[in-house]
Formats: structure tokens, sequence, C-alpha cells
């Protein structure tokens, strides 16, 4: 879902320093899940908090798609 969030932002000229900073956010995020996941380092407390991080990452991208549009 995110992904095409930045494509549609892309094509609508919306992208902003909000979304750019999004980006990159919710790469690392996204990194440090994996890693956590793979390495069993992330447990209970931690894990939840970073997957939910980038669920929010996800929401600031979409709200730029829809405060673009309008």
């Amino acid at each position: 879902p995110f992904a095409m969030l930045v494509l549609i932002n892309d094509l609508d000229d919306a992208l902003t320093a909000l979304t750019y900073w999004t980006a990159i956010a919710f790469f690392w995020l996204r990194i440090a899940h994996a890693a956590g996941m793979i390495t069993g380092i992330a447990a209970f407390p931690l894990r939840p908090i970073i997957f939910t991080a980038g669920w929010v990452c996800c929401l600031i991208m979409g709200y730029a798609v829809f405060a673009a549009r309008m």
C-alpha cells in the first residue's frame, strides 16, 4: 500500500518535505522490523511499536494524497 501511495503522490505532483521524510522513516522502520523478526531481538513491546509506526507513515502518505486533491 505504501508504494502505491508514493506513486499516486508522485503522479499528483504532491511530494513535499513531509512525504519525503515519511518515505525515509517507513523504509528504516521496515528494515528494523525485519531485522527484529529475523534476529528475535524485537520482542513484544518493540515489534508492535515499530509496526504501528510504519502504519502511521502509510496514514500520513494517504493524507497527502487526499490533501493534494482538495
